[in-house]
């Protein structure tokens, strides 16, 4: 009999009774099965594409997490330039739905777990989250793994060891991703540079066209002046006028596409907002017009005034407006409002000007990376990503603020809000009408 029991505990591992014996075999059994199912999952874990967005990154890994860990929700969090994005997994019956939540920069990234569970307590109350680090071979920070669950309970230190090592997979795999996206917007702001170049050889292109076109149409707008004179009374007298008329557009538009241009400092003066809107929408209106877009205003009575550079505040209209007609080019009913008010914000009166489109809307995670120079949402060839950072420098340099606000697939809207001149007459609300107050 102790032969027997010695060949046993020889060939199993296992020393004990008869009794014991079955019920630890299987105990056995079950932990290797156990430890082949988180191997399998890590393995799964090293499958996950480098070219998958976030929220397909994050939904792939809570999905396999799953079959090995005890959880609710999941969040991966990315810290990319010091500001945190996370990625929420909620599980629903059939798969997990993932939702967005931004964080304000956060250079300190030690604090950054207590305000990322702070904050899931707020989307999700009765959950306890535990996180643990992404870190890369110098030991930096670049990522959170975060478990939800709606019991809090002591840590297992066998589940402790686990998290770690599923975190050291999902760190590599994390980073190659992050340098597979920084090597993809490199390639992007080089072809953004040589599309930049292109459009600046076109602009000198256009002003050199421009120059030409005036010899003829000045002879155009002469004699047909001159034959009106002669033809007042006659039947092609309404034709006369409408070639006139036309040619005075023509050089309207020649004249907005020659001072948008030029490349001198502008001299600030007394413009109104409305005046904006229209020689905007005289030099590109036709362009929206033929996309089907219909273009709404509301103008605020009476006409806002601001100091500032005239063509520099139109040239910004035109990037909202260009922008706007790019996002509204597979829409069924594009439509593009625009709007005048005032607002006071921190004790300054603004004039505002907002441009809204109900077009595709720009994702939760780029809003934030919009007005930096060379990001651009639209495809390589339809964009220079400098277009939303130039009119913010404009923007600023006015004293005045552009910020956005959109949702995904409903809406985008702009607005620009410039220091409002106010005329003495409002202080005096009975006064006799003067001049514009600069101060």
């Amino acid at each position: 009999m102790q032969n027997k029991q010695e060949i046993l505990e020889k060939l199993t591992g296992i020393s004990s009774s008869r009794k014991s014996y079955y019920s630890e075999l299987v105990y056995l059994v079950e932990e290797m099965k156990k430890k082949n199912r988180q191997l399998a999952v890590i393995n799964q874990l090293t499958h996950i594409q480098i070219d998958a967005t976030w929220q397909q990154t994050s939904s792939y890994i809570a999905q396999q997490l799953s079959q090995i860990l005890a959880f609710e929700h999941f969040t991966l969090t990315i810290v990319k330039g010091g500001t945190p994005t996370s990625y929420l997994c909620m599980r629903t019956d059939t798969d997990w739905q993932c939702h967005t939540l931004t964080h304000p920069h956060c250079p300190d990234t030690a604090n950054f777990p207590e305000q990322l569970h702070h904050k899931l307590a707020q989307t999700l109350p009765q959950h306890y989250a535990t996180s643990v680090s992404l870190r890369n071979p110098l030991n930096q920070t670049f990522g959170y793994l975060t478990l939800l669950r709606e019991e809090q309970r002591p840590a297992d230190p066998e589940e402790a060891e686990l998290i770690q090592l599923v975190a050291r997979h999902v760190g590599v795999i994390v980073e190659n991703s992050l340098l597979f996206q920084d090597v993809n917007e490199k390639i992007k702001i080089e072809a953004q540079l040589i599309q930049s170049a292109k459009m600046a050889a076109i602009g000198e292109m256009a002003a050199g066209i421009a120059h030409e076109l005036n010899s003829p149409l000045t002879a155009i707008l002469g004699n047909s002046q001159l034959l009106l004179r002669e033809t007042a009374d006659a039947p092609t007298a309404p034709l006369m006028r409408d070639i006139y008329q036309c040619g005075v557009r023509c050089k309207k538009i020649i004249q907005n596409l020659l001072t948008f241009s030029r490349q001198e400092e502008y001299l600030f003066e007394t413009v109104s907002i409305d005046e904006v809107v229209e020689d905007v929408l005289g030099l590109i209106g036709y362009q929206l017009s033929v996309c089907g877009l219909t273009i709404t205003r509301e103008m605020n009575e009476p006409s806002l005034l601001f100091h500032g550079s005239r063509h520099q505040i139109e040239q910004v209209v035109i990037n909202l407006l260009l922008n706007a007609r790019d996002a509204l080019s597979e829409q069924e009913a594009p439509q593009i409002l625009i709007r005048s008010f005032t607002v006071e914000e921190d004790g300054v009166r603004y004039a505002g000007l907002s441009v809204y489109d109900n077009g595709t809307g720009i994702p939760a995670e780029q809003l934030p990376q919009i007005f930096q120079p060379f990001f651009s949402t639209k495809e390589r060839t339809k964009g220079t990503g400098l277009g939303l950072s130039v009119s913010l420098g404009i923007a600023e340099a006015h004293g005045g603020k552009l910020y956005a606000q959109s949702e995904e697939n409903r809406y985008s809207e702009f607005t620009l809000l410039l220091p409002l001149l106010i005329k003495e007459e409002e202080h005096q609300h009975h006064g006799a009408e003067t001049d514009i107050d600069c101060g």
